[in-house]
C-alpha cells in the first residue's frame, strides 16, 4: 500500500509507488502539466533514484498508464478460452473497481480523458494498445464465430464497447462520480443484451 512517509527498501514497492504517485498526480494535470521534479517533489526522492528506475518521463507515463489503464483490464482473464461475456464480467468488475486508487476517489470520465490523450501522445502506449486491443478482438471474432452473439461487424461490437467504457464526457443534470460509474456498468450489461443470441 502507498505511504506518504519515506521510502520503504523493497523496489517493488518503492517502483509501485512512484507508478501510483505519477499516475494520480496525471490525473489531477494533465500530462503537459506535469514534470519529473513535482513527482519527485511528490514522492521525496531524488531524481537519481526516479531515473534508476524509469529512463525518462515518457516511460514512467507508459509504465503508470500500462498499470493503472491496460493491466487491470487485459490481465487476470484467458482470453484463449474465455466468452464475451466472461470478459464483459472482467471489465464491469474492472470498472467498479477503478474509481478507487489507495481508497482515493477517481473520476472515471477524468481517467478516461488523461488515458485517451496519452494514448495520442504517446505511440510506444499507442503500439502497446493495439496489440492489447488485438487479444480482445480475437475474443469478439471467437464470440461471433461460435454464435455467443449475433453477426455483427467484429469492429461494430469492439467500437462500441470502447465508446461505453472510453467514456469521455457525460452529459447530466446529476453528475457524480458514482452516476457515471454506474451508467457505464449498465450500459455494457445492456449492449451485451441487445448483441447476444
Amino acid at each position: 500500500m502507498f505511504e506518504t512517509g519515506g521510502l520503504k527498501k523493497n523496489t517493488n514497492n518503492t517502483r509501485e509507488r512512484i507508478l501510483q504517485t505519477t499516475f494520480l498526480i496525471l490525473l489531477e494535470k494533465g500530462y503537459d502539466h506535469v514534470s519529473i521534479s513535482q513527482i519527485q517533489e511528490k514522492l521525496g526522492i531524488s531524481r537519481g533514484l526516479l531515473y534508476c528506475y524509469f529512463k525518462s518521463k515518457s516511460d514512467l507515463v507508459f509504465e503508470a498508464c500500462r498499470t493503472y489503464f491496460f493491466d487491470r483490464f487485459m490481465t487476470d482473464i484467458d482470453f484463449e478460452t474465455a466468452t464475451l461475456k466472461d470478459f464483459l464480467n472482467h471489465v464491469r468488475e474492472v470498472v467498479f473497481t477503478l474509481t478507487k486508487i489507495n481508497g482515493r476517489e477517481i473520476d472515471i470520465i477524468k481517467y478516461n480523458t488523461l488515458c485517451s490523450n496519452l494514448l495520442l501522445q504517446n505511440k510506444d502506449l499507442e503500439n502497446f494498445a493495439l496489440r492489447q486491443f488485438s487479444m480482445a478482438r480475437k475474443l469478439i471474432r471467437r464470440a461471433i464465430e461460435n454464435g455467443e452473439v449475433k453477426r455483427l461487424p467484429e469492429s461494430f461490437i469492439g467500437a462500441t464497447l470502447l465508446a461505453i467504457l472510453g467514456r469521455t464526457s457525460y452529459i447530466t443534470e446529476t453528475h457524480s462520480k458514482n452516476y457515471v460509474r454506474n451508467r457505464i456498468l449498465e450500459d455494457i450489461e445492456t449492449f451485451y443484451n441487445i448483441i447476444k443470441k
